[in-house]
């Protein structure tokens, strides 16, 4: 069958945690709620859907808008600092030439493509961040009922890539050098599980082009 791929964006693709976490603790601080002004607690966010789960760990809802509105324009300035890991721009443009490609990501459309365009990334069919749709369940589905005869593929970094990927009927790979630790990956259950961008090539490229 034909596959159609799905990227995560940060961990994955853009090795941008430090300037994400430095960017984010600046919000929640501005905003009166240091519970979540450390790495760990930033890095736990993301075991889930990052919505659901700052509400569970107490973030009141009423203050999400507000939270997005301080965080988007400065992680989108920050971005421009913000590097590709070796060889992913190389993959991700190889793959879109011959099959459709997303991005999927919590970070929001307007900074995942300017640095898409900074790293010379091109071909990528849409990029659908969280300004359009918090669920990456419901983005991810979206994209199937899109392409119903090609085997879907995500491609991520943290448990909750694979425990919403999974949910939404996708074939899951975690990536070892992204923002999650291979234990705590292992916890989402993924498909298969790649420790450098050598094997993720070599499994999502078919055998003739190795």
């Amino acid at each position: 069958m034909p596959r159609v791929f799905m990227f995560d964006f940060d961990g994955v693709i853009a090795d941008s945690l430090d300037v994400f976490y430095v960017e984010f603790s600046a919000a929640v601080r501005s905003l009166g709620y240091k519970k979540l002004d450390s790495r760990d607690a930033l890095l736990k966010l993301f075991e889930g859907n990052v919505i659901a789960q700052l509400i569970k760990e107490g973030f009141p809802v009423w203050k999400l808008k507000k939270l997005g509105k301080t965080f988007a324009p400065q992680i989108a300035e920050a971005s421009m600092n913000i590097e590709p890991f070796p060889g992913m721009p190389k993959l991700i443009n190889r793959l879109a030439r011959e099959h459709p490609l997303y991005i999927i990501t919590s970070n929001t459309t307007e900074a995942v493509e300017a640095a898409l365009d900074r790293f010379g990334i091109e071909g990528v069919c849409d990029v659908l961040g969280a300004d359009k749709e918090s669920s990456k369940v419901k983005k991810i589905k979206k994209v199937r009922k899109r392409y119903r005869g090609h085997t879907p593929w995500y491609i991520g970094d943290t448990k909750g890539d694979m425990l919403e990927g999974n949910s939404a009927g996708a074939r899951t790979i975690g990536v070892t050098w992204g923002w999650h630790s291979e234990s705590t990956l292992l916890e989402g259950d993924p498909d298969h599980l790649v420790q450098d961008q050598k094997e993720l090539r070599k499994l999502l490229l078919a055998p003739r082009e190795n």
